[in-house]
């Protein structure tokens, strides 16, 4: 199966060793705050995590067995209408056990920075997506809560610099970020430096190639600038000898009509390093003009 860039990262995410039962606690509150919803059985009260990709449901089962949660404790489920999502339902009592609810964010999470990168991974691989930036740049967390998503925004600016936005989308809200600079700098706060470097490659990739079309069409229109700036300075001067003789200008002047004629590709430094001295460019231009002054006093004269 072929995975998008968004599921690489996820899938780079959800291979990241876990030091401490802290860090899997953060990161289990991420999902949970990102994708968990309270359903009651007559049995007992769970809280149902649903996510899209596979790998992630791994994840979780793996970071509850971190904090020493039997697996059996829990249920997952596979949707079989759709392959990828699944359901993982952890029972209410087991989370009372490890002092964590469903419905208050610790506040410790947002205290401290390495806590707050593990609650950050939870959040985007549960409800987050990144485009292929070798097509375009945008970094979101869809979330009902935007509570949850306003906060977020006020601690990755803290933490990390980056100006965020949350809007609202349909029924539900959405934080998005789409500097490639800062989506960069988000890979490398959860984790997931494989996936960062390879995006640094691309974002460079497409400067350099946006650079040298920047610099391709500059020249192009440069050089047809000068084109239809050297076409009529020829055009004037011809008019000059044919109609009126060369021996109207001066001899400074006549010595510039002769070079553009002789030399109709040149810009106006290059025409004026013919000369010995070498002229400016400036110096050159006001002999132009001066060319062109002529032309028009003979012609209105005429």
């Amino acid at each position: 199966m072929r995975y998008t860039f968004s599921e690489d990262v996820k899938g780079e995410i959800c291979q990241l060793d876990i030091s401490t039962t802290e860090e899997a606690k953060s990161e289990i509150i991420g999902y949970l705050k990102a994708k968990g919803t309270i359903t009651k059985t007559s049995v007992e009260m769970f809280v149902k995590i649903e996510v899209g990709f596979i790998p992630s449901a791994r994840r979780i089962m793996n970071l509850m067995n971190i904090i020493e949660i039997d697996k059996k404790k829990l249920t997952m489920i596979k949707n079989k209408l759709k392959r990828k999502r699944v359901q993982i339902f952890i029972p209410i009592s087991v989370l009372e056990k490890l002092r964590i609810s469903p419905m208050n964010l610790p506040e410790y999470i947002f205290n401290d920075v390495g806590l707050f990168s593990c609650f950050l991974r939870g959040v985007f691989v549960a409800s987050g997506s990144l485009t292929d930036p070798s097509k375009s740049y945008h970094f979101e967390i869809v979330s009902y809560n935007e509570d949850l998503l306003n906060k977020l925004k006020i601690k990755i600016n803290e933490f990390l610099g980056i100006s965020g936005k949350v809007v609202k989308l349909n029924y539900n809200f959405r934080y998005y970020v789409k500097r490639a600079r800062d989506i960069i700098e988000l890979l490398y706060f959860m984790g997931a430096q494989r996936a960062a470097d390879k995006m640094e490659r691309i974002v460079q990739s497409r400067e350099i190639k946006s650079d040298f079309n920047r610099s391709l069409n500059f020249l192009s229109a440069n050089a047809k600038r000068t084109g239809e700036s050297n076409a009529r300075q020829i055009e004037v001067i011809s008019e000059i000898i044919n109609r009126f003789g060369i021996e109207v200008l001066p001899e400074e002047l006549r010595n510039i009509a002769l070079a553009r004629l002789d030399n109709e590709d040149l810009s106006l430094s290059e025409l004026g390093q013919l000369f010995d001295p070498p002229l400016t460019k400036t110096m050159v231009y006001n002999r132009l003009k001066k060319i062109f002054k002529i032309h028009k006093e003979l012609t209105n004269n005429k």
